[in-house]
């Protein structure tokens, strides 16, 4: 059975300021094993102040999860100093910047992460998963080529154990470089990993309706909000009964385009998609406005999922 986050999560690895679950555990896993089992593999500080240090990571990794960032912050600086070497405290650190929106500061962090994991030669889903969190913070910072480079490494990469998110987020950074060939094999590389992985759908309609096929717009979408039973009650995928609700309404579906429109609608009045929702169903006829949904930009932050089935997406559309 996929995570409702694997299936859904708009940004790969982290979902609305969370920190997956899956990559959470993935770095204290590989902290502990690292650094209790072959110490040297950390750097060069002492045995004593390496294992300081897997505290002060353990204790900031569990201060994050009670969302406690101010203070997981200091504990994650004082893990660094005490060996700098330690992946993990990085790549946490960037990822609690990502969420404070400092995206400089993230990209940073956990660049020195991954840059550690390459040293110590600590090839897995710890690494995988890391870039794709950078992929998706590049995205947010509208870098689409470093964002692309980095994320084909993540999808490709056999120790990633939600590849679909990597080829997800290639296939946003495509999408908003109106590459669309691009676009739509990275998507379909990640719907063929994760059949159910709904976002994954979401931007292939997006690329399609951009493009002006409507046809097979609608049938993307409709498998965006058929893939899984979830997908169609989710507030992550409001964009995609909006945006399947302007196709309809192009293709002179009327009747059937008022429905989707009543149901984004629905799922929650105070957004954007809400809104939009609520003029069509307003409005004379109906005329279908230009504007994109949401959702279906975000990208998916993922840890190990960030996921859908995964996550996003994390990292995690």
């Amino acid at each position: 059975m996929l995570d409702m986050e694997d299936r859904l999560q708009p940004n790969a690895l982290c979902s609305n300021g969370l920190l997956c679950n899956a990559l959470c555990n993935a770095l204290l896993c590989s902290l502990c094993l690292i650094c209790t089992v072959l110490a040297t593999a950390c750097g060069g500080a002492s045995p004593a102040d390496l294992e300081r240090s897997s505290r002060e990571f353990e204790l900031a990794a569990s201060l994050h999860r009670e969302g406690n960032q101010p203070s997981a912050i200091e504990h994650l600086r004082r893990a660094i100093e005490l060996d700098e070497a330690n992946a993990e405290a990085h790549i946490l650190l960037g990822v609690i910047q990502y969420e404070r929106r400092n995206l400089p500061s993230a990209e940073e962090n956990v660049r020195n992460g991954i840059h550690q994991l390459e040293v110590q030669e600590r090839a897995g889903a710890t690494l995988a998963e890391s870039r794709n969190m950078l992929g998706v913070i590049l995205l947010d910072s509208a870098q689409y080529d470093a964002a692309a480079e980095v994320l084909r490494l993540s999808a490709m990469d056999e120790m990633n154990r939600a590849p679909h998110l990597a080829w997800g987020n290639l296939g946003l950074a495509r999408l908003e470089q109106e590459r669309y060939d691009e676009a739509m094999e990275s998507l379909q590389a990640a719907v063929r990993a994760q059949p159910r992985f709904c976002i994954g759908y979401f931007r292939m309609g997006r690329a399609y309706f951009e493009q002006n096929d409507m046809e097979r717009a609608e049938q993307a979408l409709n498998q965006a909000l058929e893939a899984d039973e979830e997908c169609g009650n989710s507030p992550f995928l409001q964009g995609a009964w909006r945006m399947r609700g302007e196709v309809r309404a192009r293709l002179g579906h009327r009747d059937e385009a008022l429905a989707d429109f009543v149901r984004c609608v629905e799922l929650g009045q105070n957004t954007e998609d809400a809104t939009a929702c609520q003029r069509f169903l307003d409005g004379p006829g109906g005329q279908p406005n230009s504007a994109r949904p949401e959702g279906v930009n975000d990208p998916i932050d993922d840890g190990a999922e960030s996921e859908q089935s995964a996550g996003p997406s994390g990292s995690n559309p």
